[in-house]
Order: structure tokens, then sequence, then C-alpha cells
């Protein structure tokens, strides 16, 4: 799936450095073991914003987005490690320095829901790129991988 291809659009989030509080539950509505209240830090630019929002389009055979204002929907059908799976996204934009997300992933063992509360923080720390992915430690930024990456989330 090409950007084009999902154009419909969204909100443009503040550019700088965004942290994302997440907590992934199962179908029991329980947290995930080590997946509550996961806080990651990504360094967010024009061309890089809506692909975080849509895994870079990579594993989707469709995505559409939909909605206006400060509501929008992302559906699509993909595939996580190997198997196909359904995804419904809700984005809420307070503004463009708030945005709350949840998802359902369609899962064989029953549906996963992922819940994020992003806030933008300021500018990215010097040495992050557009795209950078990662943890905050001891006031460092930790690079896990960045979304332009082949593979990249």
């Amino acid at each position: 799936v090409t950007q084009a291809a999902v154009a419909a659009g969204l909100p443009a989030r503040e550019s700088g450095l965004w942290q994302s509080t997440t907590t992934v539950t199962g179908p029991d509505g329980k947290p995930l073991p080590n997946a509550d209240h996961v806080v990651t830090v990504s360094c967010v630019d024009p061309a890089t914003d809506m692909k975080f929002f849509t895994s870079n389009g990579s594993s989707c055979s469709s995505l559409k987005i939909s909605g206006s204002g400060a509501k929008y929907t992302i559906d699509g059908d993909c595939m996580q490690r190997g198997k196909p799976v359904r995804i419904h996204e809700t984005l809420d934009y307070a503004s463009a320095r708030s945005v709350t997300l949840k998802a359902t992933i369609g899962a064989a063992s029953g549906p996963l829901t992922v819940t994020s509360q992003l806030q933008w923080q300021g500018l990215c720390q010097a040495g992050m790129e557009p795209g950078d992915e990662g943890s905050m430690v001891d006031g460092a930024f930790s690079k896990a991988d960045n979304i332009n990456d082949p593979g990249g989330l």
C-alpha cells in the first residue's frame, strides 16, 4: 500500500518528539504481559507522521481512512506474523499536540485492543532523525528502530 493509497489524510501532528503511553489488552480485557502503560517516544515530521498510524502500510493490502474534524478511523486488512488480521483504529485529535488512539486487531485467539495516549513533548533530541522510535533512559534517547527502515514498525 503506498502513501497515495491512504492519502485520504489525517490531521497533521506537530513535528517533534512525541511520547506514547500504550496498553495492549487481550480478549479477556486484561493487559498482556509487559504491555501495560508502556512508554515510548518517536521523532515525527510531516513525512513520517501518517506512517506511524498506518504501520507505514507495509503489511496491509488495504487501508481506508475516513473521518473529519477531530475524529478519524482507519480500517484495513493486514498481515501480522504471517497471518491475516483485520484492524480498526480510531483516532481522536484533541489538538495537534495530543491524540488518543484505540485499535482493535482481530486475531485467531480473539481480538487485541491497543490504547495509546500520544503527547507532544517538544523538539526531537539532538541526534534523532525523523522516524526514530525508542525510549528514554535516564533522560537520553535509546533508539529501537526507524519507521523508514525496511521492516520498521
